[in-house]
């Protein structure tokens, strides 16, 4: 049973090592496990084991430092996790939203047209469309009540 504890506990370490990459990945909009595992076999950085990180690596580290909470069953709680990631991307996009506005884009159009201009892929790295600016800009105002943004009606 010893042995399993300082597994645990080297695991826990290892994850915890990672946290800062992870932030900063996160910060950079790499959000879903996939696209998180990708970028970090880019940049060289192996597993525990030595090996190529998968989706469900990342999201067993993810779980081990607490960004995503498991279900009462053990298993990961994909709905928030998957809330949680879009959390994420949208603070993340905020001050380019921001930007944009106040650069003149206000319509949804015109900032959908700018984000694929500047090739800033979406949560799935496809095109942006009216409504997936609308769902970035209601989730924005949910997670930031205080500056009321005002979604501006697409002329």
């Amino acid at each position: 049973m010893h042995g399993a504890l300082a597994g645990k506990r080297a695991a826990d370490y290892r994850a915890l090592a990672l946290v800062a990459i992870i932030r900063e990945l996160r910060a950079a909009g790499f959000v879903s496990r996939r696209p998180l595992a990708d970028e970090l076999n880019r940049r060289g950085i192996p597993t525990a084991r030595g090996g190529h990180w998968h989706y469900t690596t990342v999201a067993r580290m993810l779980t081990r430092v607490g960004r995503i909470v498991p279900a009462k069953s053990g298993r990961i709680n994909t709905a928030l996790a998957t809330k949680q990631a879009a959390d994420v991307r949208a603070e993340a996009l905020g001050p380019t939203i921001r930007k944009l506005r106040k650069a003149g884009f206000v319509s949804i159009k015109a900032i959908a047209h700018e984000l694929n201009q500047r090739e800033i892929p979406t949560a799935r790295g496809g095109k942006w469309h009216k409504t997936s600016v609308t769902r970035l800009l209601h989730r924005l105002e949910r997670l930031e009540p205080s500056s009321r943004t005002v979604i501006a009606a697409d002329e």
